[in-house]
């Protein structure tokens, strides 16, 4: 009896498919909990940001809050530690 090998490899191939779809969360979130809508910044801070305006509120060090042009913008500061959509007063 032959079987045929179509079916094998879409057995082979749905796992792979299926991993693809996990969300990945960062292991360190500079105090950004999950669900909370906070971004944690990267380590690798960005050295250039376009001009893009889409506001952000970010979170520095020191608790305080405030409000940046993009999250390129908050990140390239290095006392930001997350932002989350919107601003500050929303």
């Amino acid at each position: 009896m032959r079987i045929s090998r179509l079916p094998l490899f879409f057995l082979t191939l749905l796992p792979i498919m299926l991993a693809g779809c996990n969300a990945l969360t960062p292991s360190g979130d500079g105090g950004a909990s999950a669900g909370s809508g906070w971004q944690a910044c990267d380590a690798e801070r960005p050295k250039v940001c376009t001009m893009i305006y889409d506001p952000v509120c970010a979170r520095r060090s020191t608790g305080e809050v405030a409000d940046y042009a993009s999250p390129c913008n908050a990140c390239a500061d290095v006392t930001v530690t997350a932002w989350h959509p919107q601003t500050c007063e929303e």
